[in-house]
């Protein structure tokens, strides 16, 4: 009875070992400069190529960012499209409060950012994400 209960506790030691080693979601974080500067309120979509779900976040201030998901943090290992996006109110329209917001008036923002980073089928940035994540990631935008 004592070998099982060691077999058993060290088969589950091997499994989840394997488990994570094996292109579980690994924590990816970094930030979005645009000539040299940081891009604040982005929307960044890292796309798989292949098989896996997106993942994404609005950079902060500082142009950070953190990937996530509806159901976890991080993303699994591999290669993706990277699109960002920025909206912005049109010149001259004042930005409505967080209560006066409705799908007419976000239907009313521009894009800030060339078309090239904002659509998958032309973006030019291509992330390989190792198995260990990264928290120093930079997506240049010119």
């Amino acid at each position: 009875m004592r070998f099982y209960r060691i077999g058993l506790g060290g088969g589950l030691f091997v499994c989840a070992a394997l488990a994570a080693g094996c292109g579980g979601p690994v924590h990816v974080e970094g930030k979005v400069v645009r000539d040299g500067k940081p891009l604040a309120g982005a929307t960044v979509i890292f796309l798989p190529v292949g098989e896996g779900q997106e993942a994404g976040d609005v950079t902060d201030k500082e142009g950070g960012f953190r990937l996530k998901n509806p159901q976890k943090e991080g993303v699994l290992p591999g290669e993706y499209l990277v699109t960002v996006s920025k909206k912005v109110w049109p010149p001259g329209m004042k930005e409505p409060g967080p209560h006066e917001l409705s799908i007419p008036l976000v239907a009313k923002m521009k894009e800030s950012l060339p078309e090239k980073y904002t659509l998958k089928e032309k973006t030019p940035l291509k992330i390989t994400v190792p198995r260990g994540g990264t928290k120093d990631l930079v997506l240049e935008i010119k």
